[in-house]
Order: structure tokens, then C-alpha cells, then sequence
């Protein structure tokens, strides 16, 4: 049913699949088609718009002329002045030259094809205009009868005026009597004047001879200017009677030219309706394609929504049975990990007492314990598979690389021993060893990269170079001495579940452990590289981004073992697990107060009668767990002073129910540990770590 339901589906997609495409291509065809209508359209419209604004620019020179010529005359006709008279001459002849231009334009319009009726009609005008103009220069010159009227005036010019002049020295004479005393002279009143009446008869007579002559002149003079007169006005009458019928004839020119520009607005007028029509139904034809797409993609919409909602379904289904897993993998995870860990601690206790065994017991154990921690790590790697693509944001904290790599060398040290390869691991001299960033992701780096290089050694030497680059960035590299890789396999060494070997996956891994690495090193945003030539070895480098290196400063408190501490600190050991119980308190043998309990409940039963220094407690245990137990101990005032640390094989784990709970411990021990392993923890947490910076 399910495969006859996607076939189906198949074939409905299919289906809509063409028919979408070829209603696209459809449109598409349309839609060029309508933009070259819209250009025809534009052109039309180009085309109005230069006919709306068309001017003849043949006829506009020439009413220009003419405009300019009548102005001319206009203001000769008011001041008879000579100069806007030839003004005016010379525009009629500039009139005249252009007429006769537009003439013959005409003249070679006809020769190729015959013109239409109103250009017929204004070929006539201009005729007419032209006839017109003959006849103004026809006329005898205004400027002619204008010099003969200056003429006669100067002909008929009134008698002189200079015998007129009466001189007053003449008929104004002094008085006589010279002979007076010196009285009279000072008191004598003006006396008269004598007016000389020879002079004054004779002056009256000569204006009156004058009054005579001049107007028997002056009338003459006013019939001859009559005359000219008259002559003038009627060749000014014949020049504005021409002029004004040029300039009705210009009128019905520019009449006409109105009516063939109407007429060819007309016709461009209903070709731009017929390209209209045309868009219309390409339009109309587009919007039932859209429409019929916009039908289709609500069916597959539809259609979709509930193949959705099918897959949401099994999503969720998928989810809870992930939950579940993850559920399962966590109690596998504790149950599996929690007494490995404990072989893994006891054995490694039963190490130290090398002196009690022979060099075969002392073989086994060996052996044992790197089968073990290889077990382990092959655990760990299963477990953390299925979250190492989506893990939380790296825990950046402060630790010092060279005794990580130490420990990670003494964990792998009888592992090579047992294949009797060299180990090294190096920290360049002088090279500050405090670094920040996540301390668990850069141990299971070196971990699995030391590890994968001893596992294809069979003899030489495996050694991993640790240093601070010139960048300031972490650079770890791996070089062994192995087998190598073959050019054909390089690619594919970083995919999961790829192994080198054909053989049984169960003696050459499972093919994680490059995996992990890969996406560890992303994680903390830095790149891993290699090289490998086969039978020769190969050499992985790695390269983190870090923050400034600092220097160590040795603590003036350091303890190196637990029997060093001060027998008086009290402890507490909390775990379900009885193997882990006896395993810790191995380690607290020197210590007069170790009290163990079985879970967090019984914890809290044994803190209401005893205050412990340090509470070091699991995290998945029955009845109470390792984080219920916290939040109830941070509220016992008495435990203000105590330091609570956490054991946990999965350090996220604890960082997640931190965060959940809003408690934190004051640290962490990660299993495996060691003696080692506690004692660096408990440094941290009672003394703090002591650095400076480079």
C-alpha cells in the first residue's frame, strides 16, 4: 500500500511537474509577445507626442519674418523713420527667399509621390504668399516720397528773420543835461528814459513787410505738403492691405496644418487601440494560466499538507522512540561505564603494587588494563555518537595542556609497551601551558589521535608534538611510524564507521574515532589535516584557536598524592555502586573521617550529624540523585564551607543538570580517574589554579 501510494504520488507530481512547466513556458511566450506590443506602443506613443508638439519649422521661420517685417513697418508708419523702413525691406526680401524655399520643397515632395489635399492646399497659400510679396515690392518706395516732402520744405524755406532784431542802444537815449550841482545828483529821483520813435516806426514797418512775404510762402508750402501727403497715406494703405492678406493667408495655413496634425493624431490614435486589444487578450489569456498554476499549486499544497502532516506524525514517533534511546543509552551508558571504570581504577591500583608480581602477572595486568580502557573508549564512542553532531557550545575553562598530555601518555603508555612501540609526547621548552578551552574535547582529541596511531603501528615509534604557534593557536600533531594510509582511501578516513582495514572491525575499531575527532575539532572552531604515505606513516595536525597562553606558577600548597594531605579533612563518598565505593576509598585509606552512602537521601541523613571538608558524589544513583542531592546540601548552612565535587563519565551531562538545577559543584572528576586525577581536582578546588599570563 505504502509503495502504491508513492507511485501514485510519484505520477501526480510528475503530472503537475509538466504541466507547470509548459503553462511557464506558455506565459513566458505571452509575456514577450506583450512587451514587444508595449514597445510598438511606446513608439506610437513617441510618435504623438512629437505630432502634439510639432512645429513647421519652415512655416515658423517665415511668420517669423513676417511678424518682425510688419513690426518694422508698423513703427515706420508712426516716426517715418527711414531706418525702420529698410528694416522692414529687408525681412519682406528675407519673407520672400523663404516662401520661395518652402516652394520648392513642395516642388520636390510632388516628384516621388503625390501630396495629400490640405498639403495641396498649402502649396496654394504659399503661392499666393509669394504673388503678394511681388506686389509690396512693386510698390514705388515710401522712403521716395519721404526725401521729396524733406525736399520742398527745404524749398519753401520763410524769410530771414535778422532785420527784425530791434537794437535797444538805438531807441533808448540818455538825457542831456549834464550841468547839475552836487545836490541834485545825490538826492535826484531816476530819471526817465527817452524812447526813440524814428526807430520803433521803422521796425514796425519792416514786421509788417515781413507778416506779408511769409505768408504768401507758408501757403504755397502747406499745398505741396498735402499732396505728399495724400500720396503717402495711400501707398502706406496698399502696404497694410498686402500685409494683412499675407497674414490671413499664413492664418489658413497654420489652420491647415492644425487639421493634418488632427488627422494623423486620429489615425495613430486607433492604431494604439488595436495594439490595446491585443495586450488586452494576451492578458486576459496570462491570468487564466496564472490562474490555472495558482489552482495546481493550492491542490499540491493541499495534497502536501497532508503528506505533512503523515510525516509529522512520524516525526513525533521518531522523537519518543529517540527519547526513549537516548533514555536507554543513558542507564547503558551508567551501567556499562560505572564498573569499567571501577576495573579500570582497581587494576590500576593493583599496578602500583608491582613488586608483588612477576613480570608475566605484571604482563597481564598490562594487558588487562589497556583492553579495558580500550573497551572503554570504544563505549564512550558509541554512547557519545548520536549527540557529538548536535553538542552544546564548548565548556571553556583554564588547565594546563602539558599535564593533560602527560596523563593521556600514561594511559596509553602500556599500550605501547605491550607492542613494544616507542611512545613520546612532547611540549616545546619555554611554551606558556595554560590554556583556555574546553578541557575534555582537547583530552579525547589527543586521545583518540595517540590511540589510532599505536593502533596501526606494529614497530617504530608514535610521538605527538604539542606547541603554541606563532598565531597563538593550540598545533597538536600525531606522527607514528605505521602502515599508512593508501592514496585511494585518503578521502574517505573522516567518514564514519570507516575503517582502514578489511578485516574484523571488532580487532580495528569501529571507525569513530577519526570521526569524533573531526567534529570535536569543528566544535571548537579550529582544523585537522594529514599525511600519509603507506608503509612509511602518517602524521595528523591539528590547529585551535585559543585565546593568549599563559605561564604556570607553581603553587606554594602542592600536593602530589593524597597521603600528603592533612589527615585531619573529613570526606564523604557517595555512589550506588559498591565497586566504586571500595575503589575511592582505597585512595582515602590515610584519612581518620571517610564516611561513604549509597545515594543522595542517605547522604543527607548522615550531614545532619557530620560536616565533611569534601562530599564527592555520583550523579546517576536510585532514590536521590547526584543533583537533587546538591540542591538540597547548597541549603544546609553548615555546609557553607564544604566543597561538593561530582563524578560523572559524561561532563555535558552535569553541565546540562547545572544549568536545569541553577546549583553548581565546585567541580568535576571525570571517569576514569586515578589517584592523579584526584589529586589535580582537588588542588583546583581547595588551593584554585595559580597562572600568569605570558
Amino acid at each position: 500500500m505504502i509503495e502504491k501510494g508513492v507511485k501514485s504520488s510519484n505520477r501526480i507530481r510528475t503530472a503537475l511537474l509538466f504541466v507547470t512547466i509548459t503553462l511557464f513556458l506558455v506565459i513566458s511566450t505571452i509575456f514577450f509577445i506583450s512587451i514587444n506590443y508595449f514597445e510598438v506602443i511606446n513608439t506610437r506613443i513617441s510618435k504623438l507626442i512629437e505630432l502634439t508638439n510639432y512645429k513647421d519649422a519652415h512655416y515658423e521661420n517665415a511668420l517669423s519674418e513676417f511678424l518682425d517685417a510688419e513690426n518694422n513697418f508698423r513703427k515706420y508708419s508712426v516716426n517715418l523713420d527711414t531706418a525702420y523702413y529698410n528694416a522692414y525691406i529687408k525681412h519682406i526680401y528675407q519673407l520672400d527667399k523663404k516662401i520661395e524655399d518652402i516652394i520648392n520643397q513642395y516642388r520636390l515632395d510632388t516628384s516621388g509621390t503625390p501630396l495629400d489635399p490640405s498639403a495641396v492646399i498649402s502649396f496654394n497659400r504659399y503661392l499666393i504668399i509669394e504673388s503678394k510679396l511681388d506686389e509690396i515690392q512693386s510698390l514705388t518706395p515710401l522712403s521716395n516720397s519721404t526725401d521729396q516732402d524733406h525736399d520742398t520744405s527745404i524749398l519753401v524755406q520763410p524769410p530771414s528773420t535778422s532785420n527784425l532784431s530791434m537794437d535797444i542802444d538805438k531807441v533808448v537815449k540818455a538825457p542831456q543835461n549834464k550841468n547839475k550841482s552836487l545836490l541834485n545828483k545825490l538826492f535826484r529821483k531816476a530819471e526817465e528814459p527817452v524812447v526813440d520813435k524814428e526807430a520803433i516806426k521803422l521796425y514796425n514797418q519792416n514786421l509788417r513787410n515781413f507778416s506779408n512775404t511769409n505768408y504768401k510762402r507758408f501757403n504755397a508750402f502747406k499745398n505741396s505738403y498735402e499732396i505728399l501727403r495724400k500720396s503717402e497715406r495711400k501707398l502706406l494703405s496698399n502696404h497694410f492691405t498686402i500685409l494683412y492678406s499675407i497674414y490671413q493667408v499664413l492664418l489658413e495655413i497654420d489652420e491647415l496644418q492644425i487639421i493634418r496634425q488632427k488627422m494623423l493624431l486620429h489615425d495613430q490614435h486607433e492604431d494604439l487601440l488595436k495594439q490595446s486589444e491585443k495586450i488586452a487578450w494576451q492578458t486576459i489569456l496570462c491570468l487564466i494560466f496564472i490562474f490555472i498554476l495558482i489552482s495546481i499549486m493550492i491542490y499540491y499544497q493541499f495534497r502536501n499538507r497532508f503528506y505533512q502532516k503523515q510525516l509529522v506524525q512520524e516525526q513525533r514517533y521518531a522523537a519518543k522512540l529517540a527519547s526513549e534511546k537516548s533514555d536507554i543509552l543513558a542507564e547503558i551508558s551508567h551501567e556499562i561505564r560505572t564498573p569499567i571504570n571501577s576495573l579500570i581504577g582497581i587494576i590500576d591500583l593493583l599496578k602500583k603494587r608491582s613488586n608483588i608480581y612477576s613480570e608475566k602477572e605484571q604482563l597481564f595486568l598490562d594487558s588487562a588494563y589497556s583492553n579495558i580502557s580500550n573497551t572503554s573508549r570504544t563505549i564512550n564512542d558509541i554512547l557519545n555518537l548520536s549527540k557529538i553532531d548536535y553538542s552544546a557550545k564548548p565548556e571553556l575553562s583554564d588547565f594546563d595542556i602539558e599535564e593533560l598530555a602527560l596523563d593521556v601518555f600514561t594511559i596509553h603508555e602500556s599500550q605501547a609497551e605491550l607492542k613494544k612501540i616507542e611512545l613520546e609526547v612532547a611540549v616545546e621548552e619555554d611554551t606558556p601551558t595554560i590554556i583556555h578551552s574546553d578541557e575534555l574535547k582537547v583530552r579525547q582529541i589527543l586521545t583518540n589521535l595517540i590511540s589510532n596511531g599505536i593502533k596501526y603501528t606494529m614497530y617504530g615509534k608514535v610521538t605527538c608534538f604539542i606547541r603554541i604557534n606563532e598565531l597563538n593557536n593550540l598545533h597538536i600533531k600525531v606522527i607514528d611510524t605505521g602502515l599508512g594510509i593508501p592514496a585511494n582511501m585518503q578521502p574517505n578516513i573522516f567518514k564514519k564507521y570507516f575503517t582502514k582495514s578489511n578485516e574484523s572491525k571488532l580487532s580495528n575499531g569501529i571507525g569513530l574515532g577519526l570521526y569524533i575527532t573531526e567534529r570535536i575539532v569543528k566544535q571548537l572552531q579550529g582544523t585537522i589535516t594529514f599525511t600519509s604515505k603507506e608503509n612509511i606513516g602518517t602524521t595528523f595536525s591539528v590547529e585551535i584557536p585559543i585565546p593568549k597562553a599563559k605561564k604556570k606558577i607553581k603553587s606554594t600548597v602542592e600536593y602530589k598524592s593524597l597521603s600528603e594531605y592533612p589527615n585531619e579533612l573529613t570526606w564523604l563518598l557517595v555512589d550506588d555502586n559498591v565497586l566504586n565505593i571500595l575503589y575511592l576509598k582505597q585512595f582515602f585509606q590515610t584519612f581518620k573521617h571517610v564516611k561513604a552512602a549509597t545515594n543522595g537521601l542517605e547522604a543527607l541523613e548522615i550531614l545532619k550529624t557530620f560536616v565533611p571538608n569534601i562530599i564527592i558524589t555520583d550523579i546517576n544513583m536510585p532514590i536521590m540523585t547526584g543533583d537533587e542531592f546538591l540542591v538540597y546540601a547548597r541549603q544546609i548552612p553548615t555546609l557553607n564551607d564544604t566543597k561538593i565535587i561530582a563524578t560523572s563519565s559524561d561532563y555535558e551531562q552535569i553541565r546540562e543538570l547545572e544549568i536545569k538545577r541553577n546549583t553548581f559543584f565546585d567541580n568535576v572528576i571525570i571517569k576514569p580517574f586515578n589517584e592523579k586525577d584526584i589529586v589535580k581536582t582537588i588542588n583546583q578546588t581547595l588551593y584554585g589554579d595559580k597562572e600568569s599570563s605570558i
